[in-house]
């Protein structure tokens, strides 16, 4: 079978996509796209077409394109993912651009939950004179996130820690960023991709608001004078939010499309 009898054949498939197709049999020969657009000839030896098929029933199953794959893009850069953490969303960017709008440039930046690091590795690749340290829970996740800032040579520290329980007192910061987990297992429009990510990563009670709770009642001792933190959280739940931040003195809440924004 080659190239093009292949790619033929999954367009025959309901839930399989021309662009998920070509990406899979791209990484099963180990060429990129372009390839099976300049050799739709190309014939497929036994291991590449097994390969191939293996990945695509994988995709009929819902599983994320991005673990079958095992990367992700996030802010122009390539990252490693797995199953041991949360896949990069495309609107987790607008943590960056809002990071990198802050003036004075913040020098120091705390990642909280950093799953696959990419919101860390991002911010020291982005405000390289920034000093950036990153924790989560995870064991696994860290050891992706510290794959992820080797391999494209950014100086991120990272700590195991719930939360911020691994922070001394007198640790503090110019801005911590956070995307926890928030979603509701109730919540009826739920993918069915979502059953591949870890819950760790992805679920919370109370409506999804557990820990973003938990951390802003940290938060404050850690922020630096003027300091912000910068959360991710669905719109549904800003209302909410709102409320909770309204009883904590030293917090002033703005929200910004997905985004909280909490100033000391």
């Amino acid at each position: 079978m080659n190239v093009s009898s292949w790619l033929k054949r999954t367009a025959i498939l309901n839930n399989i996509n021309r662009l998920d197709a070509e990406l899979i049999l791209a990484r099963a020969i180990g060429q990129d796209r372009v390839f099976l657009y300049a050799h739709p000839d190309y014939g497929l030896n036994a291991r590449e077409e097994t390969n191939a098929d293996s990945m695509l029933k994988r995709r009929q199953n819902h599983e994320a394109l991005a673990y079958i794959l095992g990367k992700k893009e996030f802010y122009t850069r390539e990252f490693a993912v797995s199953p041991d953490v949360l896949i990069p969303r495309p609107e987790s960017e607008d943590i960056i651009n809002l990071a990198k709008e802050i003036a004075p440039k913040p020098l120091k930046i705390l990642d909280v939950g950093t799953g696959s690091g990419c919101l860390a590795v991002t911010l020291k690749l982005e405000i390289p004179e920034a000093e950036v340290l990153a924790l989560d829970i995870s064991p696994e996740a860290l050891e992706i996130a510290r794959q992820n800032a080797k391999n494209l040579n950014a100086d991120v520290e990272f700590r195991q820690s719930d939360l911020c329980s691994a922070l001394k007192n007198d640790e503090k910061f110019d801005l911590i960023v956070a995307n926890l987990p928030y979603v509701d297992k109730n919540w009826e429009w739920l993918s069915p991709e979502l059953q591949y990510e870890p819950e760790l990563a992805l679920y919370a009670r109370d409506g999804g608001l557990e820990l973003i709770k938990r951390l802003i009642q940290r938060v404050p001792k850690h922020l630096n004078e003027q300091g912000k933190l910068i959360l991710e959280s669905d719109l549904l739940q800003h209302d909410e939010l709102k409320r909770y931040t309204e009883q904590m003195a030293p917090l002033r809440l703005k929200k910004t499309s997905g985004l909280i924004q909490l100033y000391s």
